[in-house]
């Protein structure tokens, strides 16, 4: 059986017609921290950031990975969108299952700063603690759309920030990131030591550079557009599910006519949607989205 999620639009004029979601599988991705090289004062960098940033795929023509939000979980999250997508450290010990040869120096203590947020207008981003009561999950802090210049942080070493041999590595699930409108935003990290570990009481290891990374929540379509007889449109979709993009002249019609087919991959990305044929001078389209 195929469950399906429909978001329609009218190209022109611009407006949304509604958006219905079903439930399915929340992304747990995992986004590793690091260091360029553990020597001291050396950057610490996303070592798979590569596959993650607004950058991977060579830009939006090229599919780049978002990370994508459900609202999937209303009993603990009502009204809101999610993700379990985990940040850790890598090990630089065998004791951690490293070394791993991008693993920061021992004594760094890693932490993750949420810089900046754009996205819808009262929009904000919230780290929720599900570690000490998981049925009961905690505000860790909230940071909102428009923000510039955040300092909010939490750790992704688990070892003692004070400890100049302590293991930089850490892997702590239990932390949910929520989105509380639907859209598109991009949110800044950075990844910075706070130990005093390093030469004369400092860091061991420098800032990382900012990295942006775009987050999707819920199926919406958006940046609307019509060139000529050519309407375009983009979304961010969810992985290992297949999309229909439709189009009709009216919005309660039932001759709803298929646009293009798009295959699921095996992580989230954002995907233009073209009609190439949009003659009408009234036109809706919708998304359906199909789970084997």
């Amino acid at each position: 059986m195929k469950s399906f999620t429909r978001v329609c639009a009218r190209l022109w004029p611009l407006s949304v017609g509604w958006l219905l979601s079903s439930p399915v599988a929340a992304q747990h991705a995992h986004i590793y921290a690091g260091a360029v090289s553990p020597n001291p004062d050396q950057p610490l960098w996303f070592e798979n950031g590569d596959l993650w940033d607004i950058n991977s795929g060579g830009g939006y023509a090229q599919s780049p990975a978002c990370i994508y939000l459900e609202a999937n979980l209303p009993d603990l999250y009502p009204g809101v969108y999610q993700t379990a997508t985990t940040f850790s450290a890598l090990p630089a010990t065998i004791f951690s299952g490293g070394p791993s040869p991008h693993a920061a120096a021992l004594g760094a203590y890693i932490q993750l700063k949420f810089v900046s947020l754009q996205g819808p207008a009262e929009g904000a981003l919230t780290v929720w603690n599900e570690i000490d009561d998981p049925a009961h999950p905690a505000v860790m802090f909230s940071v909102p759309a428009g923000t510039t210049n955040g300092m909010e942080m939490f750790n992704l070493s688990e070892g003692d920030p004070f400890d100049p041999e302590a293991d930089p590595y850490g892997h702590i699930h239990g932390r949910r990131l929520t989105l509380n409108k639907p859209g598109l935003y991009t949110v800044g990290l950075q990844l910075v030591d706070t130990s005093s570990n390093g030469p004369n009481g400092d860091p061991v290891q420098g800032p990382s550079e900012i990295a942006y990374f775009y987050l999707q929540a819920g199926l919406m379509l958006s940046d609307f557009s019509r060139s000529n007889n050519v309407a375009t449109a983009r979304f961010g979709l969810s992985g290992f599910t297949d999309y229909v993009f439709e189009s009709s002249p009216t919005v309660t019609g039932t001759n709803w006519a298929v646009v293009a087919n798009l295959i699921g991959t095996s992580h989230s990305e954002l995907r233009w949607l073209v009609d190439p044929n949009a003659t009408a001078p009234n036109r809706f389209y919708r998304l359906r989205k199909t789970t084997n």
